[in-house]
């Protein structure tokens, strides 16, 4: 045992005079072990990363060990153990330093990689804003799928907490409060309309501002106001003064509707329900606040359901994962714009259609199922239109009608939004 610890010391000792006589060399070529990693750590930490100036500190702290080596070397009054203790201290604290040195160093790389990948997601955010414009929804994280009826629903992801629409405009009214008039007698037009309006109605007196007003089908008059409560004023005048004359339709939000993923086969939207409401006792609903739509299969031949809740409920669900019979369902919200498989467009469905058949891939006249096009000659029929009435505004055009991050989609999926009372 006393053989082998003089080995050792013995061993120590010439690394450290090796080490403090040859500048070094030994210890910048090998990465040497310490004991003391947490402390050099923290002091980095508080040492300003710049590399010139690490290095500076760093040199001046060798030179002042290669002093006390030298000194320590010279000196012929120092016994001989405690010349061995000072040099052996000396390697400690240079290993020290190689090591703060790798430290810092492999600290700037991770920085420096750190500032590339945000200079990276920066310029992808730019290339991307390029290609879009005002009538591109906020971007969507959602799932495309369709039902038998060809009915395509659009679903936000999830995963973890999510965060509820409502939620994330809370500061930002989008929502629309819109009144229709229409006209009981047939030879009333619109400009006569809004001649009996301006006559007979004051919004100064009833203090509502009034943020639009235009013409639609049949001579019917829109009005849209900025709250429902400015709605419910205008639609009481209105109908009060004109009431003879005018109908007054008063447009109210729509519901929620949520989606339930991958129920029991048993479930039915006759008992979805009052399964929910015993099932899951923290939420607090009767079985009239929930309305179940259909239920279908996707493509795996799963069963999910669609249902139509009100705003609370709907909060409350979006929290937690339904327990419906033996299962642990996810919800989400549901949102599914009506296009019409004829023509390519929104809000309305093929038998409807008084237009021309039209490939949702290349905008070409045939059917969908005739489409020889490859992936680069697609074009979106919905971005061809909106471009040809905004000539300042263009936005991208160059993809299929179908796609899930065709601008023309996200900007029906918010106005309804606008439509919903979250």
């Amino acid at each position: 045992m006393h053989t082998h610890h003089t080995h050792t010391h013995t061993h120590t000792h010439t690394h450290t005079v090796s080490l403090c006589h040859s500048h070094h060399t030994h210890s910048r070529t090998h990465t040497l072990h310490t004991h003391h990693t947490h402390t050099v750590q923290t002091h980095c930490t508080h040492i300003k990363r710049t590399t010139k100036m690490a290095d500076d500190v760093n040199q001046c702290i060798e030179d002042a060990l290669e002093t006390l080596v030298s000194i320590t070397e010279k000196s012929g009054n120092l016994r001989k153990d405690l010349k061995q203790d000072i040099l052996v201290s000396v390697s400690t604290l240079m290993k020290e330093i190689f090591t703060m040195k790798m430290q810092l160093k492999s600290a700037e790389d991770e920085q420096k990689k750190r500032r590339e990948e945000v200079k990276n997601a920066k310029e992808a955010k730019a290339r991307g804003d390029s290609r879009t414009t005002r009538q591109v929804a906020p971007s969507l994280d959602h799932i495309q799928q369709y039902t038998r009826s060809g009915v395509q629903q659009v679903t936000p992801s999830d995963g973890g907490r999510r965060k509820l629409f409502s939620e994330a405009v809370k500061k930002e009214d989008n929502k629309r409060y819109r009144i229709t008039l229409t006209p009981r007698e047939e030879a009333l037009s619109p400009d006569q309309i809004k001649t009996q309006l301006k006559r007979n109605i004051n919004p100064t007196d009833i203090k509502v501002g009034i943020k639009a007003i235009g013409t639609i089908r049949e001579g019917r008059i829109i009005i849209e106001t900025g709250s429902e409560e400015e709605m419910n004023k205008l639609s009481s005048e209105i109908d009060n003064k004109l009431g003879e004359r005018l109908e007054v339709t008063t447009h109210r939000l729509r519901k929620p509707r949520l989606i339930i993923y991958i129920v029991p086969e048993e479930i039915t939207t006759q008992n979805v329900a009052t399964t929910i409401k015993d099932q899951n006792p923290k939420i607090q609903t009767n079985e009239e606040d929930i309305e179940a739509k259909y239920k279908f299969k996707d493509r795996k031949g799963r069963h999910n359901i669609v249902m139509e809740v009100g705003p609370q409920i709907r909060q409350q669900i979006l929290q937690i994962k339904l327990k419906i019979g033996w299962e642990i369902c996810s919800v989400a919200d549901y949102l599914a714009p009506t296009r019409c498989y004829k023509c390519s467009r929104y809000n309305h469905k093929h038998y409807e259609c008084k237009g021309q058949e039209t490939c949702p891939h290349c905008a070409g006249q045939h059917k969908m199922k005739e489409c020889k096009a490859e992936a680069n000659e697609q074009r979106c029929i919905n971005c061809i239109t909106y471009n040809k009435s905004n000539k300042k505004e263009r936005i991208n055009e160059s993809h299929s009608a179908l796609g899930k991050n065709c601008p023309s989609l996200h900007a029906v999926l918010a106005r309804y939004r606008n439509n919903i009372e979250y």
